[in-house]
């Protein structure tokens, strides 16, 4: 089985009946003469030189001349995957060069197994965000998404990272300026996935060590979904984020702002209320029960729950609203985006406007 699949996986990368013929020779004895190897793969011996050389260059084997007669040695076969993986890396980023995206389908799912597409689709998935961007990143792995948070950052988006992994703590120590990074940052010494969402529509989720271990094995999910999003997203703002220790948070936001996703007014807001500011909001609200549309205009938040930045007082895992005062008494105000509203508020707003009161 073990020859055939060979014969198989080299024929895929374009490795004619001859070349691979040749190569198994010497893979079977380690180390061959131009000799041995012709009468092995039933080729003249000055053909194996010419073959011997495009083994060379795709990093299967060794073409020693100092040696008399000169031998080919097979390279250990770690470092031949390697160099496979490397064309295919390469053969990937030419594809991606040119090739014309068609527009994503509801499904949006990808496996991934390869650690340069993971941070391709990464990388992708960060570029596009508009609004938001919630990373869950094994702190060795950082490097691999820290200039892509600042440039959301810098593109004023609102940014959570938590940073995992033993030597996490350390790494935010480290940092110049974590506000560079993210307006929200946490360390936690535990080993979750690595998980980013943007907008809550889309994403990447893969094994923790996928993006720093020598090989890059492991799993990978890129997703654009927003049902699917919206589903990981709850599950790790309610059972990792919080097992992390806020290291860093952003000054409040200037005012009047608004926020097109809720969650990041419902951010601002608590970072304003702890600062002991008064601030009100400005809310195109439809009921949880009816669908009746109505309009807060200029009304005071009372309460913000939610459990993204300290002090956080969250009744229920995924709470995230504001409580505002309006002509009816005290109403609680929840998230809705791209279709899915809340189902504890009594109303749902899509975005929101805070100012000072």
């Amino acid at each position: 089985m073990g020859e055939s699949q060979i014969r198989e996986t080299l024929s895929a990368f374009g490795l004619s009946t001859k070349e691979v013929d040749a190569y198994l020779a010497i893979l079977q004895r380690g180390e061959a003469t131009t000799r041995a190897v012709s009468e092995a793969a039933g080729v003249s011996q000055s053909y194996v030189y010419e073959i011997a050389t495009a083994l060379a260059e795709r990093g299967l084997v060794i073409v020693d001349e100092s040696a008399t007669p000169t031998k080919l040695r097979a390279r250990p076969p770690q470092e031949a995957v390697d160099a496979l993986s490397m064309h295919l890396s390469e053969f990937e980023t030419a594809v991606e060069s040119v090739y014309d995206q068609p527009a994503e389908t509801a499904a949006g799912f990808e496996v991934v197994h390869a650690s340069q597409t993971v941070e391709r689709r990464l990388e992708r998935q960060l570029a596009r965000a508009e609004r938001e961007v919630f990373a869950i990143v094994p702190s060795n792995a950082f490097p691999a998404v820290a200039d892509a948070l600042a440039d959301a950052r810098e593109r004023g988006l609102t940014v959570y990272c938590l940073l995992a992994g033993e030597s996490a703590e350390s790494h935010v120590a480290e940092m110049d300026d974590p506000g560079r990074y993210a307006h929200v940052v946490r360390s936690w010494d535990g080993r979750p996935p690595l998980f980013v969402v943007r907008d809550a529509l889309g994403g990447v989720l893969a094994s923790h060590g996928m993006l720093t271990s020598r090989h890059g094995r492991g799993y990978a999910l890129a997703f654009n979904q927003n049902e699917v999003a919206s589903g990981f997203f709850g599950n790790y703002v309610s059972n990792v984020w919080p097992m992390g220790e806020q290291r860093f948070v952003a000054e409040p936001p200037a005012l009047p702002a608004t926020f097109e996703l809720f969650r990041s007014g419902v951010t601002a807001a608590a970072l304003h209320t702890t600062a002991g500011h008064d601030v009100v909001a400005d809310l195109d609200v439809v009921a949880t029960t009816d669908e009746t549309v109505r309009q807060f205009e200029g009304v005071p938040i009372r309460e913000v729950r939610q459990n993204l930045v300290e002090p956080v007082n969250n009744a229920f895992p995924i709470e995230n609203s504001l409580v505002v005062e309006t002509d009816d008494g005290l109403v609680s105000v929840g998230g809705q985006a791209c279709g899915l509203g809340p189902y504890y508020e009594e109303y749902a707003a899509r975005e929101v406007t805070i100012r000072d009161a």
